[in-house]
């Protein structure tokens, strides 16, 4: 199992507790103290490069939710995978993300790119560059 199929797992498993102990409901504001715990051990990448991604997640697929009681929904735990990816420098599931949040990616990583290491910084440029975030 690749480090993001065991994300994904551990998110399945913490989602299906909190549907049980919840009349079948996610409802975010009970997942998403555990649900960032799982996304900062998965996020392979030093600076604070992963904690802008996970707030623009946050803030653009969650907070826009006409439902927060369902979410995190299936759709936007697969985007927050594909971002583990890429932090991870894989390109897994990079066709769950947009255009839109591959420009942001590039955008958010601009800030961060004097703290990077370089050889991590020109890996993930590289992915950002082939889906067209510059």
């Amino acid at each position: 199992m690749t480090d993001i199929g065991k994300f994904f797992s551990d998110v399945d498993k913490l989602l299906k507790h909190t549907r049980q102990a919840n009349s079948g409901k996610c409802d975010y504001d009970k997942v998403k103290k555990d649900l960032r715990s799982l996304y900062d051990r998965a996020a392979n990448c030093p600076t604070d490069f992963p904690s802008s991604l996970y707030e623009y997640w946050e803030n653009e697929f969650i907070y826009n939710s006409p439902d927060l009681s369902n979410e995190p929904s299936q759709d936007n735990i697969g985007r927050l995978g594909a971002m583990v990816a890429f932090l991870n420098n894989s390109d897994e599931y990079s066709d769950l993300l947009s255009a839109k949040d591959w420009e942001e990616m590039g955008r958010l990583i601009n800030y961060e790119a004097e703290d990077l290491p370089v050889d991590l910084l020109q890996e993930l440029m590289a992915i950002l560059v082939s889906h067209g975030a510059y």
